[in-house]
């Protein structure tokens, strides 16, 4: 499997082609697709599904993937890395935008089909996208600045979506089961330890602490503070080993008192 890499923090690229030119592959970097014309089918992580017009796929450094055109496809690529945040000194805080990377690259509907489900969004969407390669182009002033803030409102209409859906999910939780409802509590306050304890999701849940502590492990097969632990580490090691992120960072990011807190979880822990 080829992979490919990109130095640059930030490459966009919009492209039409009849056949998908590129084998499976991954790459170093996180991406963005558009699908701004045209079908076919996208193989993502062993899992085939269906891409039309108006879907948005976000890609990590782990996945693999690759298109199989059906009618002539206009694609329209965000590629960056995680020092792209880091890039602007304008950003309120760097690590809220690595946050929501994570939650996105850890939705469940990634891993199927489009991140987009809103019809008005995938119309405002095509728009912005169309916005972000002219002024990528174009030489005028500021353009660097204003690309990035089309790119931050794009991961806003992003982060509505998976509400939307995840909100539509609860709704249908007697079907879904509680175990899927226990592990989206959790992503979703992963970077809040104080609610990943089993009195805040009793209160949550309306469950006793005891009957909380029997359920999840029912529901889920191992105990909350593991699979907490768990998801934690794989954040972790994905941040450290696809960024430049200081263990400061991440230490303030995931709830640690200090890096000598982080560093005792992970040396405990055995990350390497």
């Amino acid at each position: 499997m080829r992979r490919y890499n990109q130095f640059e923090d930030l490459v966009v690229t919009d492209f039409e082609v009849d056949e998908w030119p590129h084998p499976r592959h991954n790459h170093n970097h996180f991406e963005i697709v558009f699908i701004a014309k045209g079908c076919g089918r996208h193989l993502l992580n062993d899992i085939d599904f269906h891409y039309k017009k108006g879907d948005l796929f976000l890609l990590g450094p782990d996945d693999e993937h690759e298109f199989k055109v059906k009618q002539t496809t206009r694609f329209i690529y965000f590629k960056f890395t995680k020092l792209y945040f880091n890039a602007h000194a304008d950003l309120p805080q760097p690590g809220e935008w690595n946050k929501d990377v994570d939650h996105l690259l850890n939705y469940p509907e990634r891993k199927t089909g489009s991140l987009l489900k809103i019809k008005e969004d995938k119309i405002m969407v095509h728009q912005l996208m169309e916005m972000l390669v002219a002024e990528y182009e174009s030489s005028r002033l500021l353009n660097k600045r204003v690309v990035f803030q089309i790119f931050s409102i794009v991961m806003l209409i992003l982060k509505r979506n998976s509400h939307a859906c995840s909100s539509i999910a609860v709704q249908k939780s007697s079907a879904r089961g509680m175990a899927q409802e226990l592990i989206e509590y959790i992503e979703l306050h992963i970077y809040d330890p104080a609610k990943l304890t089993l009195k805040s999701m009793s209160d949550h849940f309306n469950y006793s602490s005891n009957y909380m502590g029997m359920l999840f492990k029912e529901k889920v097969g191992t105990s909350l503070r593991e699979y907490v632990n768990d998801f934690r580490l794989q954040l972790i090691k994905q941040r450290l080993s696809h960024g430049t992120v200081a263990l400061k960072q991440i230490a303030s990011e995931f709830g640690f008192v200090d890096e000598s807190h982080l560093y005792k979880f992970i040396k405990k822990n055995n990350l390497r």
